[in-house]
C-alpha cells in the first residue's frame, strides 16, 4: 500500500508541474493573496517611486512621515527601513502607497568604533557595518566601512534589523548634526519608573530608561517594542526618557501584510523578525529554499495576514539568501576562500561551523551577493569529505536547446543529467522539456550536482528546481 501511494504522489505531482508549466511556470512566485490592501516593511531597494520587499509602490499622492514628523519623497533613502501601506499586487509586483512611514533603529552620539570588526556603538548598542551593503551617508560611491571615517563623537542616524546574536544590522548609517537621542526596543523589568531597554525580547539590556509619571503609555508592558527619545544623551548606562511611543501593530486581523528582516529566535513553526511574530503551517508557500533551509540568523521575507494577536499567519516565506556552495575549498584565509572556482569573502559577521577552516576541507557555504555582485559567506560549516559538489542559486540564464543553465556566472551543461522538481512535500523527475519550461531567469533556483566532482565544466549528475512547496 505504501509503495501505491508513494507513486500516487509522485504522479500528482508530475501533473501539478505540468499544469504549473502550462500556465508559465515561474518557479513558484505564486501566492494565495495576489493583490489588494496591503502593509509592507523593509528596506528601500531602490527610488523612482519606491522599492520595498520586491514591490514599486507608486507615492503620488501618498502622505510621507519621517520619525513621525512630515516628509517629501525626497526625504526617502535607500537603505531605510519604511512602513508602506496601500495596495499592492503580487503578480505585477507593483503597488499604490497612501501612507509611508520611515522611523530610524537608532539615533545617537557614537561612543565607541572597532575598525577591525566593522562596528560602532551607538546609545549602548553595537551596530554591524557591512562593506558594499551597508549604505553609507547616502553616498551610492562609499561602499566601505574605513570610507566613511567615522570617529567616536558623530552624531549618527541608523537604520537597521536585529540580528540573532544580539546586534543592529545596519541597512543605513548617515551622519547627523543635530537631533533629539532615540533608541528602539522590547521593555524588560518594567517599574513604576524604569524599565531596560533590550534590542531582542528577554536579551541582554542594551540601556536603563528612566521616565516621569503619565510618559508610559497606555498598554505598555514587558515585552512591548517601544521608541523611546530623549534630549539628553545616556549616561552610565541609562537615559532619561522625553517621550515613549508604543510601537503601532501593522494592521488589523486580517490585513495582507509583508515583513523582511533577519530571524532572531524560534524555529520554523514560529519565528520573530524584525520584531514581528510569523507563524507558518502546511500550507506555507517556501520561494528560493525549502523550509529546511530555514536557520537563525537567515533573512527572510514574511508575507500572510495578520491573527487576532498581529502575528503574520504565513502564506509566502521568501529567502533573501538562496546561494548554497558544497565542495571542497582552497585558498582559504581569514577574509576568504575559493569554492567551486568562486571567491568567497569572509567578514566579521560570518557564521563558521565547526572551524577552523584550512585548505582541502570540505565545506557548506551560504553567500549573499553585495552591491558590486562580490559573495559574501552568511554562514559556513565543515562537513565530512566527500566527491560530490553543488551549486545552488537564481538561474541567470538558460538554453533548452543546448541544455544549459547559467548560475553565478558560470554555464553548466545538463547533457545527461537527471532532471527533478522538489517541494516541500514531494519530489518528482521530471523530463528536459518540462525542467527548462519551469525555469524563469533572475527568479527560479536550482541546485546542480556533481556525483564525483572534477571540473565545473563537466556536465552535471542532476538538476534540480526547488519550487519550495
Amino acid at each position: 500500500m505504501k509503495s501505491i501511494l508513494n507513486s500516487l504522489k509522485v504522479s500528482c505531482t508530475i501533473v501539478a508541474i505540468a499544469m504549473l508549466a502550462a500556465c508559465g511556470g515561474g518557479g513558484g512566485s505564486s501566492s494565495s493573496a495576489p493583490s489588494g490592501p496591503a502593509v509592507s516593511k523593509g528596506v528601500i531597494t531602490a527610488k523612482g517611486s519606491v522599492f520595498v520587499n520586491g514591490i514599486r509602490f507608486n507615492t503620488a499622492g501618498a502622505t510621507i512621515k519621517v520619525d513621525d514628523n512630515p516628509g517629501v519623497e525626497n526625504d526617502l533613502k535607500v537603505g531605510m527601513v519604511i512602513t508602506v501601506r496601500g495596495t499592492s499586487d503580487d503578480t505585477t509586483k507593483t503597488g499604490t502607497a497612501t501612507l509611508i512611514e520611515a522611523s530610524d533603529a537608532l539615533e545617537g552620539t557614537v561612543s565607541a568604533v572597532d575598525a577591525l570588526n566593522n562596528t560602532i556603538t551607538v546609545m549602548g548598542q553595537v551596530v554591524k557595518i557591512e562593506d558594499n551593503v551597508t549604505r553609507l551617508n547616502d553616498d551610492d560611491t562609499l561602499k566601505v566601512f574605513a570610507g566613511a571615517n567615522i570617529v567616536v563623537g558623530d552624531r549618527v542616524e541608523v537604520n537597521g534589523f536585529p540580528d540573532d546574536n544580539g546586534g543592529l544590522r545596519a541597512t543605513r548609517v548617515a551622519e547627523k548634526t543635530s537631533g533629539e537621542f532615540e533608541i528602539k526596543g522590547f521593555i524588560n523589568n518594567l517599574d513604576a519608573d524604569s524599565f531596560d531597554l533590550s534590542l531582542l525580547a528577554g536579551g541582554a539590556t542594551t540601556l536603563t530608561v528612566n521616565f516621569a509619571a503619565g510618559l508610559l503609555p497606555a498598554g505598555a508592558s514587558n515585552g512591548s517594542i517601544v521608541e523611546v527619545k530623549s534630549l539628553l544623551a545616556p549616561a552610565a548606562g541609562a537615559i532619561t526618557a522625553s517621550a515613549i511611543q508604543l510601537e503601532d501593530r501593522l494592521g488589523a486581523a486580517g490585513d495582507k501584510v509583508e515583513v523582511e528582516g533577519i530571524v532572531t529566535s524560534g524555529t520554523v513553526a514560529d519565528f520573530v523578525i524584525n520584531g514581528q511574530r510569523v507563524i507558518t503551517s502546511a500550507a506555507t508557500i517556501y520561494i528560493g529554499g525549502l523550509a529546511a533551509d530555514f536557520a537563525l540568523g537567515a533573512k527572510l521575507e514574511a508575507e500572510g495576514p495578520l491573527d487576532a494577536n498581529g502575528a503574520i499567519l504565513a502564506t509566502k516565506i521568501s529567502f533573501r539568501s538562496n546561494i548554497k556552495i558544497q565542495a571542497t575549498a582552497s585558498g582559504v584565509t581569514l577574509t576568504g576562500l575559493t569554492i567551486l572556482g568562486k571567491s568567497v569573502a569572509i567578514n566579521g559577521f560570518t557564521r563558521v561551523d565547526n572551524g577552523p577552516l584550512a585548505d582541502g576541507d570540505y565545506l557548506e557555504v551560504r553567500a549573499t551577493l553585495d552591491r558590486d555582485g562580490n559573495l559574501i559567506a552568511s554562514r559556513i560549516v565543515k562537513r565530512s569529505p566527500s566527491t560530490r559538489a553543488f551549486l545552488q542559486g537564481p538561474v541567470t540564464a538558460f538554453d533548452s536547446a543546448a541544455g544549459t543553465i547559467t548560475i553565478l556566472g558560470s554555464t553548466l551543461s545538463t547533457a545527461g543529467a537527471e532532471f527533478r522538481i522538489s517541494t516541500d512535500s514531494s519530489e518528482a523527475a521530471v523530463n528536459a522539456a518540462t525542467f527548462f519550461a519551469n525555469l524563469t531567469a533572475n527568479v527560479t533556483v536550482v541546485k546542480a550536482r556533481w556525483d564525483n566532482f572534477n571540473l565545473i565544466t563537466d556536465p552535471v549528475n542532476q538538476a534540480e528546481i526547488e519550487l519550495g512547496k
